[in-house]
């Protein structure tokens, strides 16, 4: 089983010339999911090679317009491309209004459905091997953080169906999650099928220390955390909403994940090797993310 993890932008609230604004792309077994499309994403999403026809869904964690202000020029991008598959974004109230303005405003009209999915509460979308997850973090306004976990098919107790004699062409019925009878007997899924542990990365969005992040990322394969700030600016962070390096490591540490990559870095910094530092002082196996990191996980 493998996922790919691109880091398409990296920098808070302006650009730099080395770090484009917020953007990050999973892919698993060819369905992409953007989260968060800060102005410029579609320029990183070219230039990472993705195929804007792999991105079936766009997850924004809030509407502030380093995370949101590329959605317009992308889907544009998307219908010049001649697109004709459906796209879904999901995030906070306002994104619908937002595009119909821009594309009221500019007269374009995308030769594909764009629909779009407004929340104020956590929400979980089913797609194909993959679940999408959004939850609430501690921001301005409707702010959410943002997990993806790729869902194995469900592995057969082929020991146990022998040793039965159950025919070959009932186990993918178990596999499906289904009953089965054979010679009197209701074979259940749960007996003689188990789920295989899938691949999860959270990306945090913008949010002070929250406790559900380390909920919701416990055990992950991959967490993306910001890091707007370092720790003698603490007090600020939190006030603002935002996490320092620091905190970003002592989550991961809490989460127990196996890789932290940290982001969302103000543009004040130009050296970010006291990030990395502070949050190494917490947990080992923290990296500080650069714009198009590719980052491979297999299971």
């Amino acid at each position: 089983m493998k996922a790919l993890f691109y880091v398409l932008g990296t920098s808070a609230a302006t650009p730099k010339p080395k770090r484009a604004l917020p953007s990050y792309y999973f892919e698993h077994e060819g369905i992409g999911i953007l989260m968060d499309c800060g102005e410029g994403t579609q320029f990183q999403v070219m230039k990472a090679g993705i195929g804007f026809s792999k991105i079936k869904v766009i997850a924004i964690s809030h509407n502030h317009g380093d995370h949101l202000l590329g959605l317009p020029g992308l889907i544009e991008t998307m219908s010049m491309g001649s697109r004709k598959e459906d796209l879904l974004i999901i995030g906070p109230p306002g994104i619908k209004e937002f595009l119909e303005v821009s594309f009221k405003v500019t007269t374009f009209a995308p030769s594909f459905k764009v629909y779009v999915l407004e929340i104020t509460e956590e929400v979980e979308v089913p797609l194909r091997g993959i679940k999408l997850k959004m939850f609430p973090v501690k921001h301005h306004g409707y702010s959410f953080g943002i997990r993806v976990e790729t869902v194995p098919k469900r592995k057969v107790n082929k020991e146990k169906l022998e040793e039965l004699g159950v025919p070959k062409r009932l186990w993918g019925r178990l596999q499906q999650g289904e009953e089965v009878e054979w010679k009197g007997r209701v074979l259940k899924p749960e007996e003689f099928t188990w789920q295989p542990q899938g691949i999860k990365v959270v990306y945090s969005g913008d949010t002070a220390p929250c406790e559900r992040v380390i909920e919701e990322a416990r055990g992950a394969d991959l967490l993306v955390h910001e890091a707007t700030f370092l720790s003698d600016m603490e007090e600020e962070a939190h006030e603002r909403g935002h996490s320092t390096a620091k905190d970003a490591g002592i989550i991961a540490s809490e989460a127990k994940v196996k890789m932290l990559l940290l982001t969302h870095y103000s543009s004040r910094y130009e050296d970010l090797r006291r990030h990395l530092d502070e949050a190494r002082r917490f947990f080992e196996y923290a990296y500080l993310a650069q714009d198009l990191m590719k980052v491979v996980i297999k299971k």
